[in-house]
């Protein structure tokens, strides 16, 4: 899921994170020669970055998170309308009125 730059600190090594729209950080190392970002040295290089886009990978992964769980209360909530023998129309009703309880 792509976030925006919206400012950069370092970690308590000193490294520089990336902080996104959304709360969560990336590292941003500039360690030659396996990651290129000289960029991130100066305050000028992380300024020209604001407003950049990154794939923020823990909003992805909580995103995988509650559409399992929603899945998962979906199956549930429908095998359970079936116990009461209600017709397939009304189990999904029943099945889509119980996500509603899902934070």
């Amino acid at each position: 899921m792509n976030r925006k730059i919206t400012g950069f600190y370092t970690d308590s090594e000193n490294h520089w994170v990336a902080e996104l729209e959304c709360g969560h950080g990336q590292h941003m190392r500039h360690d030659p020669p396996w990651i290129e970002r000289p960029w991130v040295m100066t305050e000028e290089g992380r300024n020209s970055r604001l407003g950049h886009e990154l794939n923020c990978l823990r909003c992805e992964e909580l995103a995988k998170e509650s559409v399992k769980k929603c899945r998962e209360k979906l199956i549930a909530a429908y095998d359970e309308a079936g116990q009461s023998a209600l017709r397939d129309e009304e189990r999904w009703e029943y099945a889509l009125n119980s996500l509603k309880s899902i934070p």
